[in-house]
């Protein structure tokens, strides 16, 4: 029987594009944090799992071959593993620390991420982010970059949901309207407006410079445990996962039928909600990961949120910023944090931690308690929908 799994200590650093912030630098804070933030001894953590740093192959071989317990010092630490699904990896690494949970290897898990992106060859990461998401036959020779494949995919669903390239804006001005109260985020500080989104240089029609992702640095970590032991660590409120659901669309965009992931983020939602006991009415706030303005839209019409064909109307009205009464994504997506690779993840997931403990600032959305989580990886391989709540069930 699952013992569950709750997110009980969280520390992230504030994303920017910093070469003199090392990625040691970065691990060392957020895994001390994150332990801290728990209120445990590190020698309970009994295992360290840890998302893939991508196109990062020294820092990858690190984590991979077991440094992270060698300088921290985890004396109790009897595995580690790391897991690669690009956007969905932390996603993985939840699924692997309820494994070890579930079976009585651990009690405690360590779940680590950081990324530094600043002291890469602007060649070496155009090339990374052109190949990884993309068929290298069918694809990638025909100079279809990440943006391209996006572009093409938000062309096509402004086409088939009406969506005017005003109402697609609006989903970036309501991203960055969260990043703009949010510390951790690049933007902090620096809301946009509709004009500032459609002046912005054209990157890959219809998508607009502000409309792609700014890379950039950041890190994170998680300490997770059981339900039960959670429960009996007393002080403050865990968020605690409820119910999960997985679809698979395809590795590249050309073959795929499921276009908009929008029957993936419905059926992995549905397998969510019905494992939590609840409907996509009982949420109190949408978490939504796909780094560009279609799929905050698709998102909302899977889950049954909106109509279909009016996820972009939401955002235009602003339903889903600030204020609104369908809250989406609070912690801005890539759109609004800055790219860190697989860690944009680990931000949602932070987040979410955040905002079900009442410590989201300015963003806070009142009596949260209930949250969906989706993640996606590659060009929108897949959907990895979990639900959160204040309360274990």
């Amino acid at each position: 029987m699952s013992k569950g799994l709750a997110i009980v200590g969280i520390a992230e650093v504030p994303t920017k594009r910093d070469p003199e912030r090392t990625r040691w630098d970065i691990l060392l804070e957020v895994c001390v944090g994150a332990v801290r933030d728990a209120g445990i001894d590190k020698n309970e953590i009994n295992a360290v799992i840890s998302p893939n740093p991508m196109a990062q192959p020294e820092m990858q071989n690190d984590m991979a071959l077991g440094k992270i317990p060698d300088v921290l010092g985890l004396k109790g630490c009897r595995d580690i593993c790391i897991a690669n699904a690009g956007g969905t990896s932390n996603t993985n690494c939840l699924r692997l620390a309820q494994e070890l949970i579930d079976s009585g290897q651990a009690n405690f898990v360590l779940i680590p991420h950081t990324t530094v992106q600043s002291d890469m060859p602007p060649a070496d990461l155009i090339n990374f982010f052109a190949t990884a998401p993309l068929d290298k036959q069918w694809e990638y020779p025909w100079g279809v970059s990440f943006n391209g494949s996006m572009g093409l995919i938000t062309n096509r669903y402004m086409y088939e949901t009406g969506a005017s390239q005003e109402q697609m804006a609006a989903v970036t001005v309501g991203l960055r309207a969260w990043a703009a109260m949010d510390p951790m985020s690049i933007f902090y500080g620096k809301p946009l407006t509709l004009d500032d989104v459609l002046e912005s240089r054209m990157v890959s029609t219809p998508l607009h410079a502000r409309e792609c992702n700014l890379l950039a640095d950041g890190g994170g970590a998680m300490v997770v445990t059981s339900h039960e032991i959670a429960r009996q660590m007393g002080d403050g409120r865990h968020a605690y996962k409820l119910g999960h659901g997985t679809r698979f669309t395809s590795a590249a965009p050309f073959t795929r039928e499921d276009i908009f992931f929008r029957e993936s983020y419905r059926a992995s939602s549905q397998d969510a909600l019905k494992q939590a006991g609840m409907t996509i009415d009982d949420i109190d706030l949408r978490q939504i990961y796909g780094a560009y303005p279609f799929t905050q839209c698709s998102a909302l019409e899977g889950y049954g949120a909106v109509p279909e064909n009016q996820g972009a109307i939401a955002w235009a009205e602003g339903r889903c910023g600030p204020g609104g009464d369908l809250p989406c994504t609070t912690m801005g997506d890539a759109i609004g944090r800055g790219h860190t690779g697989s860690g944009v993840s680990m931000a949602f997931y932070i987040d979410c931690v955040r905002q079900i403990r009442g410590e989201a600032g300015e963003r806070q959305i009142q009596n949260c308690n209930n949250v969906i989580v989706t993640t996606s990886g590659g060009s929108g391989m897949n959907t990895c929908t979990t639900v959160f709540g204040s309360e274990p069930r």
